[in-house]
């Protein structure tokens, strides 16, 4: 990582906690109200993440483009034109909130009793890492709300900051690692002065493969993978990845977005097998961040832990105006003498770029089981990307 690559780390771990503290400092009634902010429909728990992460990453560089959901209109009016991954600029694609449905349910159990106390102090005053997978799915570091922000530079994926608002922890992928780290309480001021190389002494996480943990041929093709809502489940049925139905397969249906790649991870030891993760026509703000661990994740060997490959389907379906499949045309994938490349030029065709979708596996190394199907379909495998 380049010097300056370093500093943009470091600033967007600064983001994500001010974005952290900035809901730990509030009240309850606070972080559930509906404020007029962006969509006009926006809960405080959406809005003063983004609020804190837009501030404090236009106070370091006012030039780089931050892409949210709410903040489309604004980052397309200097949306580059030019495909020459040379001339894009800085870009951050960040999802301030994900989960918040889930979120705004669990603020509500926890802020019932006393609307008007610091989210923060309700969550230090019960075991909130408990209550969250007992109201949801453990493992809490994996199905945790999060805060993310991914950084593009010349077409390229350079990291991914991830903030867990339940534990309280921080996952980056670099080009050092991907490592892990956990938080000091929420008031603790010190937090502001963390930055990649503090996070560099918590724990690397090892992404093994299939044999490492010895998957049977039924739990390689274990997945998880969003089917929530209307349209989804017959994205995934036309992907052809299993020939009977994938009901059984599924480990969840409404899993987390930016943090899904940790399913792959060691974290996931001791909560049941998953073979692969799935992009099932989902939002560039769910999957982008996978990348950077497809990038940098490594094996108990210490090579690639991770491959990634591109859905596209023959008739793809649509949603909010949107494909949910694109074709290598389409596709913000490009080849040029045999290196991957981002082309971000390509959304600016979209009056809401943070809606562009994909499909996609990311799948440990050696799932040879799940493999050998993207291959026979001849979907494409993103490699040398970045």
């Amino acid at each position: 990582m380049e010097g300056v690559e370093q500093k943009y780390c470091d600033a967007c771990i600064n983001a994500v906690i001010g974005a952290w503290r900035g809901l730990m400092e509030v009240s309850g009634q606070e972080v559930l109200c509906t404020v007029p902010y962006g969509k006009g429909d926006t809960l405080g728990l959406d809005a003063i993440p983004e609020i804190n992460i837009n501030g404090r990453l236009g106070a370091f560089d006012s030039r780089a483009f931050l892409i949210t959901e709410e903040l489309d209109e604004q980052a397309r009016r200097r949306w580059p034109t030019d495909s020459d991954p040379e001339r894009q600029p800085l870009m951050f694609f960040c999802d301030p909130t994900d989960r918040s449905s889930q979120l705004k349910k669990f603020f509500e159990r926890i802020s019932r009793d006393s609307m008007t106390e610091k989210i923060g102090n309700l969550m230090e005053g019960c075991d909130a890492i408990k209550l969250w997978e007992e109201m949801f799915e453990p493992p809490a570091t994996i199905t945790g709300s999060t805060s993310a922000i991914t950084c593009v530079r010349k077409g390229e994926i350079v990291f991914s900051v991830i903030l867990n608002y339940i534990t309280a922890t921080i996952c980056v992928a670099t080009s050092s690692g991907v490592f892990w780290y956990r938080l000091k309480r929420f008031s603790d001021s010190s937090n502001e002065n963390i930055g990649l190389d503090k996070i560099k002494k918590g724990k690397k996480l090892c992404f093994p493969g299939v044999r490492k943990l010895g998957f049977s041929s039924d739990d390689c093709k274990q997945l998880v993978t969003f089917l929530g809502k209307e349209g989804y489940h017959e994205n995934f049925r036309d992907s052809k990845l299993f020939v009977e139905s994938a009901d059984k397969f599924l480990h969840h249906t409404t899993p987390p977005g930016p943090p899904r790649s940790l399913y792959l991870s060691e974290l996931q030891k001791g909560y049941g097998p998953v073979g692969f993760i799935f992009c099932n026509g989902e939002k560039i703000g769910e999957w982008i961040h996978w990348l950077s661990f497809v990038k940098y994740a490594r094996n108990e060997y210490g090579r690639c832990a991770l491959r990634a490959f591109e859905i596209s389907l023959e008739r793809p379906y649509v949603k909010n105006d949107m494909l949910m499949s694109t074709s290598p045309p389409y596709s913000l994938f490009r080849e040029e003498n045999n290196v991957m490349y981002l082309d971000m030029s390509q959304l600016r065709n979209f009056e809401r770029p943070s809606q562009f979708r994909c499909m996609m596996v990311i799948i440990p190394w050696d799932n040879e089981r799940i493999i050998q199907v993207l291959k026979q379909y001849q979907y494409r495998e993103i490699t040398s990307v970045f």
